[in-house]
């Protein structure tokens, strides 16, 4: 056991169940701990699961178990089971052991301050085997303080991998920033030069990579990140009979030799591979970050390689009135409010299917990211809670309707989990801002929002006068409510919901009931807004701020996306998983056997008899012609 554990008794089992819910897993060695939320696969190595029992011990102290992987770890509502593929030896201890900071680096806002910050994140991998590609083997990396001077405390410079790999990169904070995830991932030393096209480089193995100069280099570099994680993934070994690699060996990989290779020469073996060989086999990307590469955002790389983003430089088209369907609105139809009108920005495409803006500019199909949203989401409460706190506002009668379905939504879906749902009517300024001054985990706010804050029962309230606000997500379900959802971000929330311009009473009560919908599935705040706003026409006029990978239920449930389209043969059934917290992960998909990588589709062609069966038992949002349906309306019109 590792040090502060004392080990109590031990065994052999092909399968343990631990009566707890409030569990996390740790590699042997390493201080970081993650909870499992979620069915995990755990490849080859020592962990250490920690629990702390609800019921009364003589030992006032955390219950821990030590065992070898590979193993799967899945929670239920009350317990934990581990799993072996073979009868294995589990040691059972108590200990006090606690988690440990992953501390703070200070650097100069300069390229080579920078770069010494993103080469000290790989002090956060667990391992530079393949099996870094699983999330339980990437630890939460240091936080980043920009100072005078370059200061990295030794706990982390001694936890730096020695890889032997570099990546030398023009003496710039753009290319610093664009280089960043890949650097990170691979463990490369970080080195800005005077040079126009960067080099990767592992001189024992004999790689030199030069790339292109910037803006080829943001393209360049984000597709090696997707091929060396995605062959590491099919490499690693998770267990002896889910090996993801077809039974054909394609590509030609031997997965124990290259499992044996030092991270340079695996790297070497990865470039080798014909491009033609992955390029239809590379699973979605979950996340692209157009990054504003100042110093005020520095802070914001730990935050970013946490997710694995990638990372581009802003580059977006101005749109204008007419591109968000402006001119579909008259009088005739009933609004909320007031609004101004703001012009907005379309992201040049990039590889990750959902997209941050940390720059400038109101950005659309992209969440407004933050340095202040990435600080309050380390501060946030995520998972563990033994009740989930939502408010629901109506402050706006002729939207009754709206708040009924939206409060039966929180409170009947929410993956079984303890859930209390507060509705208020008519709330005063004071009364508002007392909503979100509470510890709530989320509100869902039904109303009007005028240039000067949401309408009160006395009045407007600007969320900018307030005190602080203690609840991470929110809805504001109200015309041009984007700058006051802004303004709860700089307050202290994560992120939510919010409007552009004008919003039409009917369309935002089912954009509305749908979001809370996927809320209470798992989805993230950006995942759940990009699907509810395809249920109305003006879709494009809502928007996220904050941190939109965040999640009001991570783990509770896999966030499931079904597509459905008419095939000769009858209905073509596609399914995926893509969060952006736990990219590398597998999941059993429904209506498949095995599992598949996160961001990776799965397609089956089914007679109408098949797709209502598959579809019967099943509750998870299906887009069918460019629609959010759930599978329960798809049954219905089946039959």
């Amino acid at each position: 056991m590792p040090a502060g554990v004392e080990p109590r008794c031990a065994g052999t089992t092909e399968r343990l169940v631990v009566p707890c819910d409030d569990v996390s897993v740790s590699a042997i060695g390493f201080t970081a701990r993650y909870p499992v939320d979620a069915a995990t696969e755990l490849p080859e190595g020592e962990y250490l699961l920690r629990c702390r029992p609800d019921a009364p011990s003589t030992v006032d102290g955390t219950a821990c178990v030590r065992f070898t992987g590979p193993a799967t770890v899945e929670p239920t509502d009350s317990e934990v089971a581990v799993s072996f593929s073979d009868s294995t030896t589990v040691t059972l201890g108590v200990g006090w052991d606690s988690d440990a900071d992953r501390g703070s680096i200070t650097v100069a806002p300069t390229p080579d301050g920078v770069a010494t910050a993103v080469t000290a994140m790989a002090s956060a991998h667990h391992t530079t085997a393949p099996a870094r590609s699983h999330p339980s083997f990437r630890a939460a990396p240091p936080s980043i303080e920009v100072g005078d001077e370059t200061t990295v405390p030794d706990r982390i410079e001694s936890e730096i991998p020695e890889t032997g790999i570099e990546f030398r990169v023009p003496r710039s904070l753009d290319a610093v920033f664009v280089a960043a995830p890949l650097a990170y991932y691979l463990g490369a030393e970080v080195i800005p030069e005077d040079r126009e096209r960067p080099l990767l480089a592992a001189p024992s193995a004999g790689v030199r990579r030069e790339f292109g100069g910037l803006p080829d280099f943001q393209g360049e570099c984000a597709d090696m990140l997707r091929r060396t994680f995605f062959l590491d993934c099919l490499t690693r070994r998770v267990s002896p009979e889910r090996d993801l690699l077809d039974p054909d060996g394609s590509p030609s990989l031997d997965p124990e030799s290259v499992r044996s290779l030092s991270p340079a020469d695996r790297l070497a073996r990865y470039l080798e591979v014909p491009d033609e060989d992955l390029s239809s086999s590379l699973p979605d990307w979950h996340l692209s970050t157009y990054a504003a590469p100042e110093p005020d955002r520095v802070p914001c790389l730990p935050h970013l390689l946490d997710r694995l983003s990638l990372i581009y430089l802003p580059a977006a088209s101005e749109l204008e009135a007419t591109d968000l369907l402006d001119e579909t609105l008259t009088d005739a139809y009933l609004t909320r409010g007031h609004c101004a009108r703001s012009t907005v920005l379309k992201p040049e495409p990039g590889a990750g299917r959902v997209s941050a803006w940390l720059a400038p500019g109101t950005p659309i199909d992209a969440f407004k990211a933050s340095a202040r949203a990435y600080e309050n989401r380390s501060r946030a409460r995520t998972g563990g809670a033994d009740e989930l706190r939502v408010a629901v506002v109506l402050n706006e009668a002729e939207m009754r309707d709206e708040r009924a379905t939206v409060a039966d939504v929180y409170d009947e879906g929410a993956a079984g989990l303890p859930i209390d749902v507060t509705v208020h009517e008519e709330l005063t300024r004071s009364e508002l801002a007392g909503v979100f001054e509470t510890e709530h985990d989320f509100v869902h706010y039904i109303g009007h929002c005028e240039d000067d804050g949401l309408r009160c029962a006395d009045g407007t309230l600007d969320v900018a006068d307030l005190d602080a606000v203690r609840t991470p997500t929110f809805f504001l379900n109200a015309c041009g409510s984007y700058e006051q959802g802004l303004e709860l971000i700089d307050n202290g929330a994560v992120a939510g919901a919010a409007t552009l311009k004008t919003v039409l009473d009917r369309q935002a009560a089912t954009v509305g009931t749908a979001f809370a919908r996927l809320l209470t599935h798992g989805f993230s705040i950006q995942r759940a807004l990009d699907l509810a706003r395809r249920r109305i026409m003006m879709g494009k006029d809502y928007a996220t701020v904050g941190d939109g990978t965040f999640a009001l239920l991570p783990g509770q449930r896999q966030p499931v996306v079904a597509r459905l389209e008419t095939a000769d043969e009858g209905y073509r059934l596609s399914c995926d998983v893509l969060t952006v917290r736990s990219n590398g992960a597998r999941y059993a998909l429904p209506f498949d056997d095995g599992a598949t990588l996160n961001g990776t589709r799965t397609e089956r062609v089914l007679s109408e008899g098949e797709l209502r069966e598959a579809l019967a038992d099943a509750s998870l949002p299906v887009v069918h012609e460019g629609d959010l349906k759930w599978s329960d309306e798809i049954v219905e019109c089946l039959e």
